[in-house]
This record gives structure tokens, C-alpha cells and sequence, in this order.
């Protein structure tokens, strides 16, 4: 394949990476549709050529199917593959096959990052800026991370690539520590696609009513159907309504176990928590004692829902929903990728699964059904998740000879990462966010520890937590920015109580040395659990 000028220039940046001793971390920020994935393969066969071997890490499981496809399609059987969805024996198979050297290249998700390849010459992160990169369960650690602390260690060339980089990885190439090349065009002249914010709260039914699809959508679905070309619809939120509340008493069905609603399922007639996966049966009537009334009343929006009402708008329309819901075998995914690439389906709705990497040079329409999901997240990266979702969503379109069209549905229009993103200007949203970040002593200019408490009582687990705080003070110096204990965002999970304080400075040392012997030195209750997260990626 031949390259781009600037796709050229990036690939013989890696080439000197590769072939020196000390390598350099290369932070390759390209736009959407710009074929970062080709300077990936042309660099991996270098370092085969080299005698070395690879290992690409993409951040959803989702994704590896398409990319395997790719890298076998390029390289052969050489390509070994891990992930959290192979069997004992696959993932014993693959394993011996990378450790004898016959497999070279190992694809996978982030655990893929310790793969015992030989001679390590290059690591690749896709989409590093993904949250999946970073292990919600012990050990926390951030692959993303590892992989540049492996390159060092090993003296391998360690190669991130992002349309919308994360703040952090965008400060450390300003500073120097990562160098930076970049992309700024599409290949084969394709034009980026035109982004139009529409904002919901003009846009009502014949009789007032909220509507969930304003009319620049329907028509633009409508135009896309009539050209023969495809769609692809993005609602973050899986499920039928996210509340089912009673109208008489305003009693709305909530986990036992979490503090959440439940998610209507209306395929399967069946409530559901989205975090700690409880399952009941729709109540007949209210369940409050007082009120029994047998009326019931569904709120919020999912993606069973946009797909029953756009089969309903468009009944001649082969429509398919994508999530975790239809995803339920192995091959699903791979099935109706396929299905979508060969122009079986004319309208795609789904979640993040389908938000980024996949490339279908027919989609020129995608419509993102309700943008304030991410936006209003009580994480201070929310703004951060929702510019980036939005950019790889909208380069989703335009990858063909037709010029794609993204439609953005917000009732929150002016809101600076919805404009950032409509523009395509990703340096001016990260100047505004890193303004504000600084302001507030928020990463990247600190490192962050998340302290969490967990336990079945509430008053025990906030009592403890204090305590420890407490004794947690008299340790720290002035360098370290203390916040108070409060109820986490998700305050109850899984039936435990969880509250949490936050740590911050400019040096991890600084929080770390102290806060591993107040926990050493504390006398922990038998019930209460303790999290500490070193640079979470989350706060809920």
C-alpha cells in the first residue's frame, strides 16, 4: 500500500524508533479516517524485517475480530491472538505459540500487553486514550501506561495512536517526553464529514410531546435510504427506558443492591440493573403498598426503544441494533459487521461498540440520537469522554467517494466539547479543558489517588472512612491537596455502601509513601474494604 506524504513521515519516524537502542515513545495523533492502521502494518513489518516481533493492543474486544481480520489478511498465521473471550484451550494455544516463537504479532485487548513475545521490537496501543485501557479490578493498572514502561524496559519502540488523544498523552508530547507525529488529512482526498448540532429542545411532536428524532434526522435517514447508502445511529445507553415509574405516586423501580434505577428490557419483558446485572420481572401493579395502582409509565431512551420507533418510521428499512444485549454469542459481532459491510443492513444503531475503528466507505449519514449522556457524568473527564466519543462517532462517516454528514442531537447545543467537536478542533477544546484543569489542580498538571470505602452499613463505612482520613492528615505535606470524604457518585454498588476522598500532587511519591503507612498503621474493621486507585480513570 502506498503511503501518504504525511503517513511517509510517520513511518519513518518508527523505522529510526525501532532501530535504535533507547527508542522514543511516538504519540501518532491522526484524524479520523486518515490510516493510522496502515502506518501500524507498515511498521510491524519493519520490525519483522528486523528479525523483531509486535504486539498490537486495541481497547474493546469488540474491535479484535475486524483487526485480526486485518493483521492475518497482511501477515498470516504469524498473528497469535488474546483476549478475554477465548476458552482455556484457545488461550493455552495461543500462548505456546507466541512463547515458541511461532506466533510473532500477538492482537488483543489490554491483558495482551504481557504476551511473552520474543524479541520485542514494537508495541502499538490503538485508541490510547480508551478508559477500557485501565483495569477497574486489582491490579489497576493502565496498559496504556505499562506499554510505555515495558518499551523502556524491553528497549522496544512503543507507538500510541488516537484521533482525539488523551490530555494526558496531548501534554506529555508538548513537553517532550513523547514525540509527536501527525495526520491531518483523510487518505484518497476524502473530505472530513460535516457535522450539523441540532438542538432538542426546539424540536417537539404534532402535539407537543418530546420527540426523540428531530426532523434534520428522519429526513437525512430518509435521503441516505432513497440513495441506497448507510446509516449508523449512537445512543450510549443500552435497553428499552431507563426509568419505569409509577404516574399516581411516583414510585419508580430501583436495584436492591445499587443505587440506580432499573433498565426496562422489552424484548424479554424483564427489569434490569445495568450495574450489579440483577434481574426481575415487570410488576403487575405498583409496588408500593399504599398505592397498587396498575399503571406505569416508561422514561428515558435506549437502544431497543430507537430501534422499535425507526422500524415503525421507516418499515421497509433493514434495521439492526448492535450491543451488549444482541452480542450474545462469539461469532454475533463478526456476523453483523458482515451483514453491514456487504449492504444486507441500511440503518446500524448501536452503542460505543460500534463508536469506533470500523471502517464502511457507505455510511454517510450517522446521527448520534441523544449527545448529554456522557456530557453530564459527575467525573471531571466527563467533557474530555464526550468531545472524544462524539469526534469517533462523526469519522464513522465520509469514508467513501460521498462526503459524510453527522447530526448531532444535544439539548445542551453550546456546551464547549459539542462545539469543539462540531468544528473538528480538538486543540481549541484542549486549551478551554486545560485552563480549567489547571485551575482546579486536576491531571494532568497532579497525579490523582482515589481512596474508596466499602461495607454493607452505611454510618460504618462512613465513620471508618473518616477515621482514617483522620489519621491520613498529620502525614502529608503541603504538596498534597486533600479533599474531604463524601458519598461516592455511585454511592451504593452491589449491595455495598462505597465513600471515597481524593488525593492529588504533582508528585505520585508524595501521596503514595504516606497513605501506605497510614493503611499499614490503621486497625481496619472486619467488614470494611478500601480501594486505592493511583490515577483512576474514573470517579463514579
Amino acid at each position: 500500500h502506498e503511503l501518504t506524504e504525511e503517513q511517509a513521515t510517520c513511518y519513518e519516524r518508527m523505522k529510526r524508533s525501532i532501530d535504535v537502542h533507547d527508542p522514543a515513545v511516538v504519540l501518532l495523533f491522526g484524524v479520523t479516517g486518515s490510516g493510522k492502521t496502515e502506518v501500524y502494518l507498515q511498521s510491524i513489518q519493519y520490525a519483522l524485517d528486523q528479525g523483531k516481533g509486535a504486539i498490537v493492543l486495541v481497547p474493546e474486544i469488540s474491535l479484535t475480530p475486524q483487526t485480526v481480520e486485518r493483521f492475518r489478511g497482511r501477515f498470516g498465521d504469524v498473528v497469535g491472538v488474546l483476549h478475554s473471550h477465548l476458552s482455556d484451550g484457545e488461550r493455552h494455544d495461543e500462548w505456546h505459540r507466541i512463547h515458541s516463537g511461532e506466533a510473532t504479532i500477538v492482537v488483543g485487548a489490554r491483558s495482551a500487553l504481557f504476551a511473552p513475545v520474543k524479541n520485542l521490537g514494537l508495541i502499538v496501543v490503538d485508541e490510547e486514550h480508551e478508559p477500557s485501557y485501565k483495569q477497574e479490578e486489582t491490579p489497576r493498572y493502565n496498559a496504556r501506561d505499562v506499554a510505555v514502561m515495558r518499551g523502556h524496559m524491553q528497549k522496544c519502540a512503543v507507538l500510541l495512536g488516537s484521533a482525539t488523544p488523551s490530555i494526558e498523552s496531548y501534554c506529555n508530547a508538548l513537553s517532550g517526553k513523547y514525540q509527536a507525529v501527525h495526520l491531518t488529512e483523510r487518505v484518497d482526498d476524502q473530505k472530513m464529514p460535516v457535522m450539523q448540532v441540532v438542538d432538542m429542545r426546539n424540536e417537539k411532536g404534532p402535539k407537543g410531546e418530546i420527540s426523540f428524532f428531530s426532523r434534520a434526522l428522519i429526513e437525512g435517514l430518509s435521503t441516505r435510504l432513497a440513495r441506497k447508502e448507510q446509516s449508523i445511529l449512537f445512543l450510549n445507553r443500552r435497553g428499552y427506558a431507563t426509568t419505569l415509574m409509577c404516574p399516581d405516586c411516583g414510585e419508580v423501580a430501583e436495584c436492591d443492591h445499587c443505587s440506580v434505577s432499573l433498565t426496562f428490557h422489552k424484548r424479554r419483558n424483564r427489569l434490569q440493573c445495568h450495574i450489579c446485572g440483577e434481574e426481575r420481572k415487570v410488576p403487575d401493579c405498583c409496588p408500593n403498598q399504599g398505592c397498587k395502582s396498575p399503571q406505569f409509565k416508561y422514561s428515558g431512551l435506549g437502544t431497543e426503544k430507537v430501534e422499535e420507533r425507526i422500524k415503525k418510521i421507516f418499515p421497509h428499512a433493514n434495521v439492526q441494533r448492535v450491543d451488549s444485549d444482541i452480542m450474545t454469542t462469539k461469532h454475533a459481532y463478526r456476523r453483523i459487521l458482515g451483514d453491514f459491510r456487504t449492504g444486507k443492513i441500511d440503518i446500524m444503531i448501536g452503542t460505543q461498540m460500534i463508536a469506533k475503528g470500523l471502517h464502511f466507505p457507505n455510511v454517510t449519514l450517522v446521527g448520534v440520537v441523544f449527545a448529554d449522556t456522557t456530557l453530564h457524568m459527575p467525573d471531571f473527564r466527563a467533557s474530555e469522554r464526550a468531545f472524544q466519543l462524539l469526534t469517533q462517532v462523526a469519522g464513522r462517516a465520509g469514508r467513501g467517494d460521498v462526503v459524510g454528514e453527522v447530526i448531532v442531537q444535544t439539548h445542551t447545543p453550546v456546551h464547549p466539547a459539542i462545539q469543539s467537536a462540531r468544528r473538528l478542533d480538538y486543540e481549541g477544546f484542549v486549551d478551554e479543558e486545560m485552563e480549567m484543569r489547571k485551575l482546579l489542580q486536576y491531571p494532568p498538571y497532579t497525579h490523582m489517588v482515589c481512596v474508596t470505602f466499602r461495607g454493607a452499613v452505611e454510618a460504618e463505612v462512613e465513620f471508618t472512612g473518616t477515621q482514617f482520613l483522620d489519621s491520613l492528615r498529620p502525614m502529608l505535606d503541603e504538596r498534597v491537596v486533600l479533599s474531604e470524604i463524601c458519598p461516592a457518585p455511585l454511592a451504593r454498588m452491589k449491595g455495598m455502601y462505597r465513600y471515597q476522598f481524593l488525593m492529588r500532587s504533582i508528585r505520585t511519591v508524595d501521596m503514595t509513601r504516606p497513605l501506605k503507612a497510614a493503611v499499614e498503621q490503621f486497625k481496619w474493621p472486619k467488614k470494611i474494604r478500601v480501594t486505592l486507585d493511583v490515577d483512576p480513570v474514573s470517579l463514579m
